[in-house]
């Protein structure tokens, strides 16, 4: 019986990496950062997906509830678009088997630019659940991608156990997913650790290449714009892709 939903899983897994393969190349492609968000089964990862962005994902207490990375596209304060993926939970002892078969989904987190670890703050043993967590994380490739701490559930978890991993862990934030407490100020931690546009460009734009002008909004940062009779003069940092694209005009 366990073989047989194994192989089940295996075939749902399968049918699932063409799709998120492609989706994951168009991201690339179009330079937009990606957080994922993960973390020890039952940590509140979900509902925390659900806090950040307003999706209505499945929030269910069970060991791979969810099975295919949810990714929704969100926009900093400064109107950068980037996404947050939901991903598998992980358990303590994870069998290399499972890694294995996992390994499409789990690529979501090594290929992220930054790592959003929730932890069950309320939980009896959070630091063995993080320690559990960041052992497959390097397992898959993921062990030197930058990482925030969600210590979650912050409204029930004891104040002594909050002190203990914030005291441990430098770049870690108390939260709850449920009430929204901590929540702002995770944000500005998720924005602030992002991958930042690299080349400047300035550069005027022809008012036919509107899409340019739209790439360079939501992947790049604007540092002055100004219309003219030719078209957007945009002096902005973006990507090396969209900066090539933008010089062969």
């Amino acid at each position: 019986r366990i073989n047989d939903k194994m192989a089940k899983l295996r075939r749902e897994i399968k049918d699932m990496k063409t799709s998120r393969d492609t989706k994951r190349n168009e991201r690339r492609r179009n330079n937009i950062p990606s957080v994922a968000i993960t973390g020890y089964t039952n940590a509140g990862k979900s509902s925390l997906l659900n806090r950040l962005t307003g999706a209505d994902v499945l929030v269910e207490n069970a060991l791979f509830a969810t099975l295919d990375p949810t990714v929704r596209k969100t926009e900093s304060s400064d109107g950068r678009v980037y996404t947050f993926v939901d991903t598998v939970g992980f358990v303590r002892h994870l069998p290399h088997q499972l890694v294995e078969a996992f390994k499409s989904t789990l690529e979501e987190v090594s290929e992220a630019d930054l790592i959003v670890h929730v932890v069950d703050g309320a939980h009896p043993d959070p630091m063995e659940q993080l320690r559990a967590v960041r052992e497959v994380i390097g397992e898959i490739g993921g062990g030197e991608i930058l990482e925030i701490i969600a210590i979650n559930k912050a409204d029930v978890a004891a104040p002594e156990v909050l002190m203990e991993l914030l005291r441990k862990e430098s770049n870690a934030y108390a939260i709850s997913a449920r009430t929204g407490y901590g929540i702002e100020t995770l944000v500005k931690a998720i924005e602030s650790s992002l991958p930042k546009p690299k080349v400047e460009i300035n550069a005027v734009i022809p008012f036919n290449r509107g899409d340019l002008v739209s790439a360079v909004h939501e992947q790049g940062e604007i540092i002055s714009e100004e219309y003219l009779p030719e078209g957007t003069k945009l002096h902005a940092m973006v990507g090396g892709a969209l900066a090539r694209k933008i010089e062969l005009l």
